[in-house]
């Protein structure tokens, strides 16, 4: 082997468990090991977009509860114990998935920030969806200096984990970042999928309408019948809040479609930033198929 360890990651509906199902049929000495934040939790395989279960190489998919308050955490240390077995299996272990906190935590070392109260993720999650972008932008800004030029006006989702943290510590998130716990593992390899936009952008549209026929609204009933608090991550699960809101009336469900399509595509325009300035040493690839050739053993 090359490397220990190799990851695939790269921005939403890249082709990353296309590729996997490929390398799967390739070689049989592998272990495919999630880093996807949402798929893992049991309840959401198809909005999700879990691959299809093959216990026999695919590890860390739909394990946890939607009830669970999963962290990066806990992942870390699930994921150790995978590798580990996979590595004394003389298996590969191909770590896949495009969540960036989960990737980076990984390569980088987990900061140590500490765990943040429920009620003060309440409170930021109303004030995101009360004020308007620009409103909230300064609300941050104003409690913590160090994110200007460093998070933007459209990241809300970086934006309410600075002011979690600010408003929990008392301290930018910034400061906590700059001590973090050394990285689980160093002999990795990794590769980065970044397709054409318009390509990605369309996958997205067509696969969540494949998603609301394959009855994914029938995996959001099941989460509104658990009573879940909103502020869990499985209920923000990419097309859940807006498939909630067709459950309650609040939408039809062409709209609700429309805007889980539009939201996703943002969240993909992000990643293309995010993935470009993260990993300097990750090899970028554009499609499926050319890294489907490389030959990482």
């Amino acid at each position: 082997m090359k490397d220990n360890i190799v990851i695939i990651t790269g921005i939403t509906a890249s082709g990353k468990s296309e590729l996997c199902g490929k390398l799967v049929e390739k070689y049989r000495n592998i272990s495919i090991i999630n880093c996807d934040s949402k798929q893992v939790y049991k309840e959401i395989p198809i909005i999700s977009a879990q691959p299809p279960r093959q216990e026999e190489f695919y590890r860390l998919y739909g394990y946890v509860s939607a009830k669970e308050n999963y962290s990066v955490g806990l992942w870390l240390e699930d994921l150790k114990k995978e590798v580990n077995s996979a590595l004394e299996n003389s298996q590969m272990p191909i770590l896949t998935g495009g969540s960036g906190l989960y990737i980076s935590s990984l390569i980088k070392g987990l900061s140590s920030i500490p765990q943040i109260n429920q009620e003060v993720r309440k409170n930021v999650s109303e004030l995101r969806e009360n004020l308007s972008k620009e409103e909230f932008y300064k609300l941050v800004l104003s409690k913590d200096s160090k994110i200007q030029g460093k998070i933007f006006m459209n990241d809300s989702h970086r934006l309410s984990r600075a002011l979690e943290v600010i408003v929990e510590t008392g301290k930018s998130i910034f400061l906590w970042q700059e001590h973090r716990q050394p990285p689980l593992f160093n002999n990795f390899k990794i590769y980065t999928i970044l397709p054409k936009r318009e390509d990605v952008y369309r996958k997205i549209n067509s696969r969540f309408v494949t998603m609301i026929e394959n009855r994914a609204i029938d995996e959001v009933k099941k989460l509104l019948s658990m009573n879940l608090s909103s502020n869990l991550p499985a209920m923000k699960a990419h097309g859940v809040p807006e498939i909630i809101k067709y459950l309650q009336g609040e939408l039809n469900l062409d709209e609700a479609i429309q805007i889980a399509q539009t939201n996703t595509r943002r969240y993909a325009k992000r990643q293309y930033t995010w993935f470009k300035n993260q990993f300097p040493d990750s090899e970028v690839v554009d499609c499926v198929n050319k890294l489907t050739a490389l030959e990482i053993f």
